[in-house]
């Protein structure tokens, strides 16, 4: 895995997503319970941002750590979604830059899988992703 700090935005960000979605079989995203002042409100934003893309949610979870991050005593929900042509657009209509994905606007900490395996995580806060050499490689090339 390779630690980068760049952020990807723009052309580049779409051309990672398109990159994302032929290697990738899910795809997800975390809001953080301690960002939610009132949790109820927060979850009915969540249920209205991903409308378009709800017969996609594989399932949304509560989890205190994910890829890049681990929540000592605190947790976060987890969304997880099927990654296709409709989810992939979604992701560029929403975000211009993989950094772009944080509280209030929109979730935060991408995460790209290919079955049970990270492709490629997000700490959006935090300013840095982890991601696959291999699928690296081909995104550079064809990028």
């Amino acid at each position: 895995m390779l630690m980068i700090t760049q952020d990807i935005k723009g052309k580049r960000y779409e051309a990672l997503i398109d990159t994302l979605l032929e290697h990738c079989t899910h795809f997800a995203f975390v809001e953080d319970r301690r960002r939610m002042e009132i949790e109820e409100e927060r979850l009915a934003y969540m249920d209205v941002l991903t409308e378009e893309i709800r017969w996609d949610l594989m399932e949304r979870t509560i989890v205190s750590e994910w890829e890049t991050t681990r929540l000592p005593g605190d947790t976060a929900y987890l969304y997880s979604f099927h990654i296709n042509y409709r989810t992939a657009q979604f992701l560029k209509e929403h975000g211009d830059s993989l950094f772009r994905w944080v509280h209030p606007e929109l979730p935060e900490d991408l995460m790209f899988y290919a079955r049970d395996t990270f492709v490629l995580a997000v700490c959006s806060h935090e300013a840095f992703f982890v991601v696959d050499e291999a699928m690296w490689g081909q995104y550079l090339h064809q990028a």
